[in-house]
């Protein structure tokens, strides 16, 4: 068995996509990197060279895409741990990371349920931010976000829900000295990009009809692709009032919140109660951290 390994699914993306990769390749090593590519891409190709790319057949999009999505990334990563002691497993903009930049591969991940999860930042670019190519730098915060305090390790098989933000019939804890970083919102101009590709795929999608359940594990979760902009304004807005505290602190703080609010749905799925609030804060990230994006 060999100790971890991670995997995606990804159409387009580019800009995310290349970061996911660079920093999972470096931790890992491309041979335990693995990306599930909706539709043959030679871009996706170019990118993941030396990973483990499948090609899956892209034939329209249904309002339950990101539900069924989940479902095979549950069923993907689940066959990895019969090869892996653990798998990482992530939406391309998000990134599991050692709050002291230390490698993943070090990290113990000692826990007995069948996933586990990391407390969750947004990492969020400024509107005068210059250094958009960059992740991690001292122009951008990571603020506090319980919905991507979820599970994203896996150990033995679960059956992820929507977005991965939760899984059925089982639970997780969030690991303390680990924490996983959404950067969607790093790079408005991509942001924006991305938004106005995905929008008409939205709405085409929602037009015909169909209807799905609306329980917290199978939500419709490709309308949240046209909202991402008015979110990043209103953070944007929201930024300097929000207390900066050091990064481990905030880390560790922000952890036992999040924490509090994991619990079970009626429908056994167990993932945050949002409707409990906390209030916001944010990190940058030191000089000389040891990770470099």
């Amino acid at each position: 068995m060999k100790p971890l390994a991670a995997v995606t699914m990804v159409w387009r993306d580019y800009w995310y996509f290349e970061k996911w990769v660079g920093y999972y390749a470096s931790q890992l090593g491309r041979e335990n990197v693995y990306i599930l590519s909706h539709g043959a891409d030679p871009e996706i190709d170019r990118i993941g060279q030396g990973c483990n790319v499948v090609a899956i057949l892209r034939d329209g999009l249904h309002q339950s895409f990101d539900y069924a999505r989940w479902r095979m990334l549950s069923d993907f990563s689940a066959m990895l741990t019969q090869f892996y002691d653990r798998v990482i497993v992530s939406d391309c903009d998000e990134l599991l990371m050692t709050v002291d930049g230390s490698p993943l591969v070090e990290y113990p991940f000692e826990f007995q349920e069948n996933a586990a999860g990391a407390v969750g930042f947004n990492l969020v670019a400024t509107w005068d931010d210059e250094d958009q190519g960059a992740l991690i730098s001292d122009s951008k915060y990571c603020v506090f976000e319980i919905p991507h305090s979820k599970p994203c390790l896996v150990q033995r098989k679960v059956s992820f829900g929507t977005g991965g933000h939760g899984i059925m019939h089982d639970n997780f804890e969030l690991l303390p000295g680990l924490f996983n970083l959404h950067f969607h919102f790093a790079n408005w101009r991509e942001m924006q990009r991305r938004e106005q590709e995905r929008s008409p795929l939205v709405d085409e999608t929602m037009a015909d009809g169909v209807k799905i359940r609306k329980s917290p594990g199978q939500s419709v979760g490709i309308v949240g692709w046209r909202r991402r902009s008015r979110r990043f304004k209103r953070m944007s807005r929201e930024m300097s009032n929000i207390p900066e505290l050091s990064m481990q602190d905030c880390v560790e703080l922000c952890r036992q919140e999040a924490s509090q609010t994991l619990k079970k749905m009626g429908d056994g799925y167990f993932t945050q109660d949002r409707g409990m609030e906390f209030d916001l804060k944010k990190f940058r990230f030191p000089d000389g951290f040891a990770v470099k994006i």
